[in-house]
């Protein structure tokens, strides 16, 4: 930008603006003023029609959320509150009188008293070492005890860790016992000294402790190589299942041993599993527990026992393990048999219902409905009471009720709301003049009345209203008998409850209320197609729907109602829900493919290209008024030319 004292000039958008006090007129003021008018001749209208369908596409994306929430919540099969669902209306409350025997009782349970005594569980078939599988903690030379003065050791006795301090004292064995009770306290871990080596173990004996693990020192100097606690020691008594099976096996009390490969091979109840030296002891256990042969297996560390147990329970579910033989080494080839030395079998429940005896496989048991499972067994019948659930079908019943009149009275707040057309949305250089508080005070305004009249929701709560009172084929009974009612006019369609005649009609005939929600069409298509279910209402043609919906319970007239204005499937016509064609909805395909969406692309287009146009037109201003500034300053200095002349 350059000046002089009468004359500016400054360059935008390519075009050199000169502008000044040569003509004694504000350029700038006048421009922008000539701008204001030409926007409100086409700009503004624009970009209010854009921001009042924005507006609009919000308010029908608030009420189809509303409604989506609604239909997932009562009418998703997958719903725990689905009206869908026939097992939701004949519920039933299962007591039992004694905690070793609980039970579950289904739709089709019939309300009574029943007594159930248990004689045996069922159990499953198990194979598990008879002790430890790991060596006791053991030395691999002979001490020397000249040399443990000033050193020490860490012993870990079931996750507490004790530093043992060794001194000039500790010469024998029997002072190394009185120093490790010095540590630990006595009677828990006894040293003894094989008869033959003289190398040293540890052990728990009767103590209660389960789990001694000896190491290094952190600070100081170790003591563990003079005790002779070095290489191929046994540093635990209990195995990591981090370590390698190559690893552990120093540790085991039977050694393992594999084929010329590295390997070794298990067979489960007919399933063959391989395993490398270099797996861990856990992949092993868990490759074991994944596969098909169908056990569980683990290694407790507080016991140290290995513990395999078939998936099923019952006598008949045998648990078989065998050990392919390598013909190279065959003294030790069956390492994991030789460990799972203690076979379990399974054994049948047996049980007593209602007087009948029952020998079964398993300790839950299904009978007439009801579902017994036992957990112990009894010394005498325990009584399991089954009793019709009236309060939790009322419960459902009620609470579809009021959210469904939450739902109608939020439509109809947005039907009968008027525009006032005196609060169109703001333009830019308005809101320029406003504060935020009045901005936001406007714009609350300005979108109340925006659906008033809406023919898609209108049409959608007469759907609706129409599904609650339409007779339904085959049945005699209705909403209004079993205390369900609309209201008066101005109610708008919002039903009303009547608890006691309600729950009395669910306590009478609850199959009659399960079929008033829940009955489907029994028709088929001109194909042979069933009109009943949720899965093929979209393919179907507008006479289909209608034997359909004459056929049904409310509930499935709810649903297809609810499946024409907001289902994301497309129709036989290649449309998606009503609404979603209106004004789309997040995280699917109609987001960005809706009408008001198209419409919102038009309107920024036309705004792009009249601000294209207003671009050229303040360009061309302001072309004007830099020649007729530059023209005005050079007669100016003409002016003062001849001026000065004339004067000399």
């Amino acid at each position: 930008m350059s000046s002089s004292s009468s004359v500016s000039t400054s360059t935008v958008n390519g075009t050199t603006r000169v502008t000044g006090l040569s003509s004694g007129l504000d350029v700038d003021s006048i421009v922008k003023q000539s701008m204001t008018a030409e926007k409100a001749k086409k700009l503004n209208k624009l970009q209010q029609k854009e921001q009042k369908v924005e507006w609009t596409q919000t308010a029908y994306r608030d009420i189809t959320s509303d409604i989506q929430t609604f239909s997932n919540k009562y009418f998703n099969v997958t719903s725990s509150t689905s009206l869908l669902s026939k097992s939701n209306y004949l519920k039933n409350t299962v007591a039992s009188t004694d905690s070793a025997v609980t039970a579950t009782a289904s739709s089709t349970a019939s309300a009574g008293n029943h007594t159930i005594q248990v004689d045996q569980l069922a159990t499953a078939a198990t194979l598990k070492s008879s002790s430890s599988v790991s060596k006791d903690v053991q030395g691999s030379t002979t001490p020397s005890y000249s040399s443990l003065s000033d050193k020490s050791f860490i012993l870990t006795l079931d996750g507490t860790s004790k530093t043992v301090t060794l001194d000039s004292t500790v010469t024998d064995l029997s002072s190394l016992q009185t120093a490790i009770n010095d540590a630990v306290g006595s009677g828990k871990v006894t040293v003894s000294a094989d008869s033959s080596t003289g190398y040293l173990s540890l052990t728990a004996a009767d103590s209660g402790v389960q789990v001694i693990t000896i190491s290094a020192p952190t600070t100081g100097t170790s003591a563990l190589s003079n005790l002779g606690f070095g290489t191929g020691a046994v540093l635990s008594n209990r195995l990591n299942t981090s370590s390698t099976l190559s690893t552990i096996s120093s540790q085991l009390s039977t050694a393992l041993t594999f084929n010329d490969d590295g390997q070794a091979e298990l067979t489960i109840n007919g399933t063959t599993l391989t395993f490398d030296k270099s797996d861990t002891l856990a992949e092993m256990i868990s490759e074991v527990n994944k596969s098909s042969a169908g056990v569980t297996m683990k290694y407790d560390n507080l016991t140290g026992k290995l513990v395999m147990t078939a998936s099923a329970t019952g006598a008949g579910n045998t648990l078989v393990v065998t050990e392919s033989s390598d013909s190279s080494n065959t003294s030790n080839s069956n390492f994991l048999t030789a460990l799972l030395d203690k076979s379990t079998a399974g054994v049948d429940a047996k049980v007593t219902i209602d007087g009948q005896s029952l020998t079964r496989s398993s300790n839950t048991i299904t009978v007439d409905g009801i579902t017994y499972k036992a957990n112990q067994t009894t010394t005498s019948a325990a009584t399991v009471s089954v009793t019709q659930d009236t309060d939790g079908v009322y419960d459902l019943i009620k609470g579809f009720v009021d959210d469904y009149n939450t739902l109608i009275d939020t439509i109809n707040t947005e039907l009968t709301a008027k525009y006032d057309s005196d609060y169109p949305p703001l333009t830019d250089d308005q809101k320029d003049d406003m504060t935020d508080d009045q901005i936001t005070s406007w714009e609350t305004k300005a979108k109340v009345g925006l659906l008033h009249n809406d023919s898609i929701l209108k049409s959608f709560v007469s759907d609706l209203r129409t599904s609650l009172i339409d007779s339904i084929s085959g049945q005699s009974s209705t909403l209004s008998s079993i205390g369900i009612t609309t209201g008066t006019y101005d109610t708008k369609g919002t039903l009303s409850v009547d608890e006691t005649k309600l729950k009395a009609a669910i306590a009478s005939d609850p199959e009659g209320i399960m079929n008033l929600f829940t009955q489907q069409a029994s028709s088929t298509t001109s194909s042979g197609t069933s009109l009943s279910g949720t899965a093929v209402v979209r393919s179907l043609s507008s006479k289909d729907l209608s034997t359909r919906y004459k056929e049904e319970g409310i509930a499935y007239r709810f649903y297809d109602t609810l499946q024409k204005n907001i289902s994301t499937i497309r129709d036989t016509a290649g449309n998606k829900g009503t609404l979603l064609e209106k004004a789309g909805t997040t995280n699917d395909a109609s987001d960005t493919d809706n009408t008001l969406t198209k419409m919102i692309d038009k309107y920024t287009s036309e705004i792009d290209d009249e601000e294209t146009r207003l671009d050229t037109v303040e360009d061309n201003l302001y072309t004007k008024y830099s020649k007729l500034e530059t023209y005005i300053n050079k007669m100016n200095s003409q002016l003062s030319s001849l001026s000065s002349s004339t004067s000399s």
